[in-house]
């Protein structure tokens, strides 16, 4: 057995404790002109991609500890990560094109994605994953699908089944939380297990990071980094 976490980083310790849910009527992107505010997207459907961002910026800038509550500017910070999540418009048409596909998707991610999330992980930096659990061309359905932040592993090598520990902002402070699947055969179909969701999960894959130029609101300092 492999195993790999993370120094210094839990879902509990370096998540946030409240989950991802949010009052309905909070755009996502407010643009003022002079024919008045254009509101787009609502954060009562999710903010996942940015909890998990925004998780990921206060680990970089070494705070020690995260806002307990969703105040307006966190939110707004989270609506601003959220879009950064999606690498527009590269991201959003992967998770599309993912979602289309009827088949094949842990394929792609074991033998693409996987070897990446590791050597991200064996790097000393956290995972942004984007999670395909929807099938089907509507562009609705794009919500059905999820984001977490991966943290460390664990590979059996005897049945080469992957475990990967995860930060879920719909499970929080849940450090038991993980996906796992078996790499052992690309092309037999299967479907990833959610440990607290159970097997939901078609494909993942590594979402692209960028540290934002300006740190998160409120942040104390210890030893991180990304």
């Amino acid at each position: 057995m492999i195993s790999y976490r993370l120094p210094n980083f839990s879902a509990r310790a370096n998540g946030f404790a409240f989950p991802n849910s949010f009052a309905p009527g909070t755009p996502v992107v407010e643009v003022q002109t002079p024919f008045g505010s254009w509101k787009f997207g609502d954060a009562g459907g999710g903010l996942c991609g940015g909890m998990v961002f925004a998780a990921m910026d206060y680990y970089a800038n070494g705070s020690a500890e995260l806002p307990k509550t969703p105040g307006p500017e966190l939110i707004r910070y989270f609506c601003k990560r959220l879009l950064d999540s999606w690498n527009l418009p590269l991201g959003a048409a992967k998770y599309y094109d993912w979602q289309r596909r009827k088949k094949g998707l842990m394929g792609k991610t074991i033998r693409g994605e996987w070897p990446r999330i590791r050597a991200r992980l064996d790097a000393g930096f956290p995972a942004p994953l984007g999670v395909i659990n929807a099938q089907g061309y509507g562009w609705k359905q794009l919500c059905r699908n999820h984001q977490v932040l991966c943290y460390g592993y664990d590979l059996d090598e005897a049945n080469r089944d992957v475990t990967l520990a995860i930060y879920d902002p719909n499970h929080p402070g849940d450090d038991g939380a993980n996906l796992s699947f078996r790499v052992s055969d690309p092309e037999m179909e299967q479907i990833a297990v959610h440990s607290c969701e159970g097997s939901t999960v078609r494909g993942l894959f590594l979402s692209a990071y960028t540290r934002p130029r300006d740190p998160p609101p409120v942040h104390h300092t210890i030893n991180g980094g990304v």
